[in-house]
């Protein structure tokens, strides 16, 4: 590891140190620096300030932002799509669960609007529009997008929830039995998809979907002429 790297990796440590220590109020690019050991100048050479460090620790901890490999660019997968997207929620507990710094900056995320925030939610959706966009479509039968919003959403909020409430409706949200409960619970959401999305692989789909239709394009004055003129 490069001088460089060790002072990066210092940097970020220093930053999830202070979240852990004052939550996002006390978080600034002094506080860092000094935490760090290190000049505030070298904060914004290496990562262009404070939204630029955050956007490097996001991409190490959250799934959405620098994790989401489920579905790779060009890639299809031979796993049916309730699979998948179980797969998915069930990695965004895993994240959650074990990182309350990435719990922090999410419960941050969503009640403040600012540089940031705009940019880590703007990555956010992009990353999970390209997952989702896979699996919608393939089936009139359900809202693929609407339903997952809402089992997404549900594990967010009762994980951040978990900060201040230990129970919610009876179930316990700070043991691993209760959040077993929950998953199972997701896992008889997602087996009340239609029955294609169950058991039929994704890249069968979406061999199967109907291609848009291509269209020629008008031809101009000028490239009917050289047409005319080649022949």
């Amino acid at each position: 590891m490069s001088r460089r790297e060790q002072t990066e990796r210092q940097i970020m440590q220093a930053l999830e140190d202070q979240i852990r220590e004052t939550g996002m109020g006390g978080v600034g690019v002094n506080a860092i620096a000094k935490r760090a050991g290190v000049s505030k100048e070298l904060i914004y050479r290496y990562f262009n300030g404070l939204p630029g460090l955050l956007m490097a620790w996001m991409r190490e901890q959250d799934y959405w932002t620098g994790r989401s490999d489920l579905l790779k660019a060009g890639e299809s997968s031979p796993r049916p799509p309730a699979e998948l997207i179980l797969s998915m929620l069930h990695a965004q507990i895993e994240a959650l669960g074990s990182n309350e710094t990435l719990r922090e900056i999410r419960r941050w995320e969503l009640i403040e609007s600012n540089e940031v925030t705009a940019q880590l939610a703007g990555r956010r959706e992009r990353a999970a529009r390209a997952f989702i966009d896979r699996v919608d479509g393939l089936t009139d039968e359900a809202d693929v997008p609407a339903q997952v919003s809402i089992m997404l959403a549900g594990v967010l909020y009762l994980m951040l929830r978990s900060k201040t409430e230990s129970h919610f409706l009876g179930v316990p949200l700070r043991t691993n039995e209760g959040w077993s409960r929950l998953y199972a619970a997701l896992e008889s959401m997602v087996g009340n998809l239609p029955e294609n999305l169950q058991d039929t692989p994704l890249s069968d789909l979406e061999a199967a979907r109907p291609q848009p239709p291509v269209y020629a394009q008008p031809q101009t004055k000028a490239g009917a002429s050289r047409r005319q003129a080649s022949d």
